[in-house]
Protein backbone atom coordinates (compact mmCIF):
# COMPACT_ATOMS: atom_id res chain seq x y z
CA UNK A 1 0.00 0.00 0.00
CA UNK A 2 1.00 3.71 -0.42
CA UNK A 3 0.98 4.63 3.32
CA UNK A 4 3.68 2.15 3.92
CA UNK A 5 6.38 4.09 1.79
CA UNK A 6 8.34 6.09 4.21
CA UNK A 7 8.99 9.99 2.84
CA UNK A 8 12.14 11.71 4.30
CA UNK A 9 11.45 15.84 4.19
CA UNK A 10 14.59 17.78 4.31
CA UNK A 11 14.47 20.89 5.65
CA UNK A 12 17.58 23.21 5.70
CA UNK A 13 17.41 26.46 7.53
CA UNK A 14 19.52 29.17 8.21
CA UNK A 15 17.90 32.80 9.62
CA UNK A 16 14.81 32.28 8.63
CA UNK A 17 12.94 32.95 11.25
CA UNK A 18 9.77 35.07 9.44
CA UNK A 19 9.27 31.99 7.05
CA UNK A 20 9.81 28.95 8.94
CA UNK A 21 7.11 28.40 10.95
CA UNK A 22 4.63 28.67 7.97
CA UNK A 23 7.05 26.32 6.08
CA UNK A 24 6.97 23.64 8.97
CA UNK A 25 3.47 23.42 9.04
CA UNK A 26 2.91 22.92 5.89
CA UNK A 27 4.72 20.08 5.94
CA UNK A 28 3.15 18.47 8.69
CA UNK A 29 -0.68 19.00 7.62
CA UNK A 30 0.34 17.10 4.85
CA UNK A 31 -2.94 14.26 3.31
CA UNK A 32 0.40 11.46 3.29
CA UNK A 33 1.28 11.38 6.63
CA UNK A 34 4.21 8.80 6.73
CA UNK A 35 6.91 11.02 6.78
CA UNK A 36 9.62 12.01 8.84
CA UNK A 37 10.62 15.98 9.00
CA UNK A 38 14.49 16.50 9.29
CA UNK A 39 15.24 19.97 9.99
CA UNK A 40 18.60 21.44 9.44
CA UNK A 41 19.49 24.76 11.62
CA UNK A 42 22.84 25.63 9.80
CA UNK A 43 23.92 27.63 12.47
CA UNK A 44 21.30 30.17 12.60
CA UNK A 45 21.95 33.60 14.40
CA UNK A 46 18.37 35.01 14.66
CA UNK A 47 15.11 32.68 16.70
CA UNK A 48 15.37 30.11 13.82
CA UNK A 49 16.73 27.53 16.00
CA UNK A 50 14.69 28.11 18.82
CA UNK A 51 11.54 27.83 16.73
CA UNK A 52 12.55 24.38 15.37
CA UNK A 53 13.17 23.25 18.54
CA UNK A 54 9.48 24.04 19.71
CA UNK A 55 8.00 22.34 17.30
CA UNK A 56 10.35 19.17 17.31
CA UNK A 57 8.78 19.25 21.05
CA UNK A 58 5.29 18.63 20.35
CA UNK A 59 5.73 16.39 17.17
CA UNK A 60 7.94 13.36 17.75
CA UNK A 61 8.35 12.91 13.60
CA UNK A 62 10.92 15.97 13.60
CA UNK A 63 14.20 15.46 13.55
CA UNK A 64 16.34 18.63 14.37
CA UNK A 65 20.36 18.70 13.58
CA UNK A 66 21.91 21.65 14.64
CA UNK A 67 25.07 22.70 12.79
CA UNK A 68 27.82 25.00 12.90
CA UNK A 69 27.61 27.02 9.63
CA UNK A 70 28.69 24.81 6.81
CA UNK A 71 26.24 25.68 3.78
CA UNK A 72 23.50 24.14 2.11
CA UNK A 73 25.65 21.34 0.18
CA UNK A 74 26.97 19.76 3.23
CA UNK A 75 23.77 20.11 4.54
CA UNK A 76 21.44 18.54 2.62
CA UNK A 77 24.21 15.60 3.01
CA UNK A 78 24.04 15.73 6.47
CA UNK A 79 20.66 15.40 6.10
CA UNK A 80 20.50 12.50 3.93
CA UNK A 81 22.96 10.20 5.69
CA UNK A 82 20.35 9.71 8.62
CA UNK A 83 17.35 9.70 6.77
CA UNK A 84 15.60 6.69 6.75
CA UNK A 85 12.36 6.80 4.30
CA UNK A 86 12.94 5.37 0.78
CA UNK A 87 11.72 8.77 -0.91
CA UNK A 88 13.47 11.93 -0.22
CA UNK A 89 11.28 15.49 -0.52
CA UNK A 90 13.14 19.30 0.08
CA UNK A 91 11.43 22.22 1.07
CA UNK A 92 13.35 25.50 1.47
CA UNK A 93 12.20 27.04 4.88
CA UNK A 94 10.60 30.07 3.20
CA UNK A 95 8.25 27.69 0.71
CA UNK A 96 5.20 26.46 1.55
CA UNK A 97 3.56 22.79 0.60
CA UNK A 98 0.49 22.49 -0.82
CA UNK A 99 -1.75 20.04 1.24
CA UNK A 100 -1.41 17.13 -0.87
CA UNK A 101 2.05 18.14 -2.33
CA UNK A 102 3.87 14.55 -0.86
CA UNK A 103 0.75 12.47 -2.24
CA UNK A 104 0.67 13.45 -5.46
CA UNK A 105 4.63 13.24 -6.01
CA UNK A 106 4.73 10.08 -4.26
CA UNK A 107 1.96 8.36 -6.13
CA UNK A 108 3.91 9.48 -9.43
CA UNK A 109 7.21 8.25 -8.68
CA UNK A 110 5.26 4.69 -7.60
CA UNK A 111 3.79 4.35 -10.99
CA UNK A 112 6.89 3.62 -12.95
CA UNK A 113 9.98 1.54 -11.27
CA UNK A 114 11.82 3.71 -13.83
CA UNK A 115 10.98 7.33 -12.75
CA UNK A 116 13.65 8.65 -10.08
CA UNK A 117 12.99 12.39 -9.45
CA UNK A 118 9.61 14.34 -9.37
CA UNK A 119 9.36 17.94 -9.24
CA UNK A 120 5.97 20.27 -9.74
CA UNK A 121 4.94 23.47 -11.07
CA UNK A 122 4.62 26.36 -8.46
CA UNK A 123 3.43 29.57 -7.18
CA UNK A 124 6.00 32.12 -7.45
CA UNK A 125 5.24 34.83 -5.29
CA UNK A 126 6.45 38.22 -5.31
CA UNK A 127 7.31 40.53 -2.56
CA UNK A 128 4.24 42.85 -3.63
CA UNK A 129 2.87 39.61 -2.70
CA UNK A 130 1.47 38.82 -6.66
CA UNK A 131 2.33 35.79 -8.49
CA UNK A 132 4.50 35.57 -11.22
CA UNK A 133 4.62 32.36 -14.19
CA UNK A 134 7.25 29.58 -13.80
CA UNK A 135 8.64 29.95 -17.53
CA UNK A 136 11.43 27.43 -17.29
CA UNK A 137 9.31 24.33 -16.13
CA UNK A 138 9.33 21.23 -18.52
CA UNK A 139 6.97 18.10 -17.86
CA UNK A 140 8.04 15.58 -19.30
CA UNK A 141 11.30 13.20 -19.24
CA UNK A 142 12.02 13.84 -23.10
CA UNK A 143 11.77 18.07 -22.92
CA UNK A 144 13.84 17.74 -19.63
CA UNK A 145 16.57 15.77 -20.75
CA UNK A 146 16.76 18.18 -23.64
CA UNK A 147 17.08 21.32 -21.20
CA UNK A 148 19.30 20.18 -18.63
CA UNK A 149 22.25 20.48 -21.25
CA UNK A 150 21.80 24.26 -20.58
CA UNK A 151 19.50 24.83 -18.22
CA UNK A 152 17.76 24.11 -14.38
CA UNK A 153 13.86 22.82 -14.89
CA UNK A 154 13.35 21.78 -11.42
CA UNK A 155 12.09 23.75 -8.40
CA UNK A 156 14.23 22.59 -5.90
CA UNK A 157 12.23 22.91 -3.19
CA UNK A 158 9.55 21.29 -5.54
CA UNK A 159 11.50 18.00 -5.81
CA UNK A 160 10.93 14.46 -4.28
CA UNK A 161 13.54 11.37 -5.62
CA UNK A 162 14.62 8.10 -4.42
CA UNK A 163 17.41 8.27 -2.06
CA UNK A 164 18.97 4.95 -3.43
CA UNK A 165 18.98 6.12 -6.72
CA UNK A 166 21.06 9.79 -5.60
CA UNK A 167 22.81 7.44 -3.35
CA UNK A 168 24.24 6.02 -6.38
CA UNK A 169 25.73 9.39 -8.02
CA UNK A 170 26.83 10.07 -5.43
CA UNK A 171 24.24 12.69 -3.35
CA UNK A 172 24.92 16.37 -3.76
CA UNK A 173 28.31 17.15 -5.08
CA UNK A 174 29.98 18.93 -1.94
CA UNK A 175 32.47 20.33 -4.64
CA UNK A 176 29.83 22.84 -5.45
CA UNK A 177 28.82 25.44 -2.85
CA UNK A 178 25.81 26.54 -5.88
CA UNK A 179 23.70 24.37 -8.45
CA UNK A 180 23.91 21.62 -6.47
CA UNK A 181 20.47 20.84 -7.29
CA UNK A 182 20.91 21.11 -10.78
CA UNK A 183 23.69 18.52 -10.81
CA UNK A 184 22.03 15.81 -8.93
CA UNK A 185 19.32 16.32 -11.24
CA UNK A 186 21.13 15.84 -14.44
CA UNK A 187 23.19 12.82 -12.98
CA UNK A 188 19.93 11.34 -11.90
CA UNK A 189 18.11 11.82 -15.52
CA UNK A 190 21.56 9.35 -16.61
CA UNK A 191 19.74 6.85 -14.30
CA UNK A 192 16.02 7.13 -14.94
CA UNK A 193 13.31 8.96 -15.76
CA UNK A 194 12.25 12.60 -14.26
CA UNK A 195 9.46 14.89 -14.76
CA UNK A 196 7.62 17.63 -13.43
CA UNK A 197 3.69 17.68 -12.09
CA UNK A 198 1.96 20.34 -14.11
CA UNK A 199 -0.28 21.00 -11.16
CA UNK A 200 1.00 24.13 -8.65
CA UNK A 201 1.54 22.29 -5.30
CA UNK A 202 4.14 24.79 -3.92
CA UNK A 203 4.43 28.43 -3.26
CA UNK A 204 7.79 29.76 -3.59
CA UNK A 205 9.04 33.11 -2.22
CA UNK A 206 10.85 34.99 -5.12
CA UNK A 207 12.86 37.25 -2.78
CA UNK A 208 15.30 39.88 -3.66
CA UNK A 209 17.69 38.64 -0.50
CA UNK A 210 17.90 35.13 -1.74
CA UNK A 211 21.18 33.25 -2.28
CA UNK A 212 20.84 32.86 -5.80
CA UNK A 213 20.49 36.44 -6.47
CA UNK A 214 22.64 37.80 -3.95
CA UNK A 215 25.97 35.04 -5.20
CA UNK A 216 24.52 35.06 -8.61
CA UNK A 217 28.21 35.59 -10.02
CA UNK A 218 29.15 32.29 -8.17
CA UNK A 219 25.92 30.58 -8.52
CA UNK A 220 26.24 30.96 -12.18
CA UNK A 221 29.78 29.73 -12.02
CA UNK A 222 29.27 26.62 -10.45
CA UNK A 223 26.14 25.79 -12.66
CA UNK A 224 28.13 26.49 -15.72
CA UNK A 225 31.18 24.02 -14.34
CA UNK A 226 28.50 21.59 -13.86
CA UNK A 227 26.44 21.77 -17.01
CA UNK A 228 29.76 21.67 -18.75
CA UNK A 229 30.43 18.41 -17.07
CA UNK A 230 27.13 17.29 -18.53
CA UNK A 231 28.78 17.82 -21.81
CA UNK A 232 31.44 16.09 -21.03
CA UNK A 233 29.90 13.33 -19.51
CA UNK A 234 27.96 12.82 -22.45
CA UNK A 235 31.02 13.10 -24.76
CA UNK A 236 33.30 10.59 -22.40
CA UNK A 237 35.81 12.89 -21.86
CA UNK A 238 34.59 12.56 -17.70
CA UNK A 239 32.97 10.21 -15.59
CA UNK A 240 30.02 11.13 -13.41
CA UNK A 241 32.00 11.46 -10.04
CA UNK A 242 34.90 12.86 -11.81
CA UNK A 243 35.81 16.50 -10.42
CA UNK A 244 37.54 18.98 -12.40
CA UNK A 245 37.41 23.31 -11.51
CA UNK A 246 36.46 25.23 -14.68
CA UNK A 247 40.09 25.91 -15.57
CA UNK A 248 40.05 22.42 -17.04
CA UNK A 249 37.08 22.72 -19.09
CA UNK A 250 38.11 26.05 -20.51
CA UNK A 251 41.88 24.19 -21.83
CA UNK A 252 40.46 21.45 -22.81
CA UNK A 253 40.06 21.60 -26.56
CA UNK A 254 36.41 19.58 -26.24
CA UNK A 255 34.96 21.77 -24.24
CA UNK A 256 36.17 24.99 -24.26
CA UNK A 257 34.10 25.90 -26.71
CA UNK A 258 30.61 25.17 -24.39
CA UNK A 259 31.92 26.80 -21.60
CA UNK A 260 32.88 30.25 -23.41
CA UNK A 261 29.01 29.54 -24.97
CA UNK A 262 27.69 28.97 -21.46
CA UNK A 263 29.24 32.10 -20.46
CA UNK A 264 28.07 34.54 -23.13
CA UNK A 265 24.33 32.95 -22.45
CA UNK A 266 24.54 33.68 -18.63
CA UNK A 267 26.81 36.87 -18.71
CA UNK A 268 23.99 38.97 -17.71
CA UNK A 269 24.44 37.08 -13.86
CA UNK A 270 28.54 37.00 -13.96
CA UNK A 271 31.06 39.90 -13.01
CA UNK A 272 33.47 38.67 -15.89
CA UNK A 273 31.57 38.64 -19.02
CA UNK A 274 31.86 37.26 -22.48
CA UNK A 275 30.64 39.30 -25.20
CA UNK A 276 29.42 38.32 -28.98
CA UNK A 277 32.34 39.63 -30.19
CA UNK A 278 34.32 36.97 -27.78
CA UNK A 279 32.38 34.11 -29.87
CA UNK A 280 33.91 31.72 -32.20
CA UNK A 281 32.79 30.56 -35.14
CA UNK A 282 31.52 27.38 -34.10
CA UNK A 283 29.94 28.99 -31.18
CA UNK A 284 27.54 31.03 -33.09
CA UNK A 285 26.61 27.94 -34.67
CA UNK A 286 26.29 26.35 -31.32
CA UNK A 287 23.83 29.46 -30.52
CA UNK A 288 21.38 27.72 -32.82
CA UNK A 289 20.76 24.54 -30.40
CA UNK A 290 20.07 26.97 -27.22
CA UNK A 291 17.09 29.33 -28.90
CA UNK A 292 15.37 29.55 -25.17
CA UNK A 293 18.52 31.08 -24.13
CA UNK A 294 18.69 33.38 -27.23
CA UNK A 295 14.96 34.32 -26.68
CA UNK A 296 15.94 35.26 -22.50
CA UNK A 297 19.16 37.27 -23.73
CA UNK A 298 16.98 39.12 -26.48
CA UNK A 299 14.36 40.28 -23.70
CA UNK A 300 16.87 41.42 -21.26
CA UNK A 301 18.86 43.65 -23.86
CA UNK A 302 15.28 45.28 -24.44
CA UNK A 303 14.19 45.23 -21.06
CA UNK A 304 17.62 47.14 -20.33
CA UNK A 305 17.23 49.80 -23.10
CA UNK A 306 13.80 50.55 -22.10
CA UNK A 307 15.28 51.35 -18.78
Amino acid sequence: MITTNKISVILPVYNSEKYISESIISILNQSYQNFELIIVDDGSTDKSSLICENYAQQDNRIILIKNPHKGLTRSLNDALKISSGKFIARQDADDISLLTRLEKQLLWLLEDDKRVLCGTNSKILKENNTYKKNWSIKYKNSSIVKKLRYSNCFVHSSTMFIKDKAKKVGFYDENLIYAQDYDLWWKLSTIGCVGNLKEKLLVLRDRKDSISRINSNEQTLDFIKSCTKYFSYRKGIVALNDNYEVFFYEKNFSTKNTITLLKFLYNDKLDNKVMFKDLSFKNWIQLILHPWLLVRKIVLKFRNYLR
